[in-house]
């Protein structure tokens, strides 16, 4: 556990140098091309709408394209290297560290989690909530966790993805999903353990919010996760 807040650490301290204070710079903006940009990946207004085909539709689709995901060769390390180009010169190879550490951890919360290898609502809810975490200031339970995943497979949103991708966009969107989420959720716990300094702390934040509002498509502070997952308060 050292290990890693070391690396959420230096992650922090890169991301000082990446942008001021005053430039929200989110971590999507890292290379992570999201294709559902333009939809986000929840919709709010018709979750209550959803009916049992449709959810058992979404998950036979995630079975389906699970398996497709999972004979596409890892490309871990030139993903972590498009992450990393927003950043100075350098700092680039360094962070292409982080993020490829940031993967193992992942893989690491994954195999906890009895989450199956590649499973793309994991990496997905990963990313939704280490942001969540930076942004709130609050940490999220394992339930929680599997409760956003499980929102995800049942909203349709990835199930769209499928259809219109390949599964090595898809894979790329898996490991850089992955990558972010851990990273953001070991900045938090580095930063429980140890406070940043100001202008650090901000950065974070900025970016987890720039983040959060890209995917789920609304103002984050409306945004809450509890066991039945994200949620969206008047």
């Amino acid at each position: 556990m050292r290990a890693r807040v070391r690396i959420a650490a230096a992650a922090a301290a890169a991301l000082l140098l990446a942008a001021p204070a005053s430039r929200a710079q989110g971590l999507v903006g890292l290379g992570l091309d999201y294709p559902y940009t333009a939809a986000p990946l929840i919709n709010f207004s018709h979750m209550s709408a959803m009916h049992n085909n449709a959810m058992l539709n979404a998950a036979n689709s995630a079975r389906k394209h699970e398996r497709d995901i999972a004979n596409v060769a890892p490309a871990v390390k030139r993903n972590a290297q498009e992450l990393a180009k927003v950043f100075p010169a350098s700092s680039q190879a360094s962070m292409v560290q982080v993020f490829v550490q940031s993967m193992d951890v992942y893989e690491t919360i994954e195999a906890k989690m009895g989450s199956p290898r590649k499973d793309l609502e994991m990496a997905l809810a990963a990313f939704i909530v280490g942001n969540y975490m930076v942004f709130t200031n609050r940490e999220v339970s394992d339930d929680e966790f599997k409760a956003v995943a499980e929102q995800l497979r049942q909203a349709g949103g990835t199930s769209r993805l499928r259809e219109k991708e390949r599964p090595e966009t898809l894979r790329n969107l898996y490991e850089k999903s992955a990558m972010v989420g851990a990273f953001m959720a070991l900045a938090y716990k580095s930063q429980q353990q140890k406070a940043q300094p100001e202008q650090v702390a901000a950065n974070l934040r900025n970016s987890a919010r720039e983040n959060l509002k890209i995917v789920l498509g609304t103002d984050p502070a409306r945004l809450r996760i509890d066991g039945r997952g994200v949620k969206l308060l008047q």
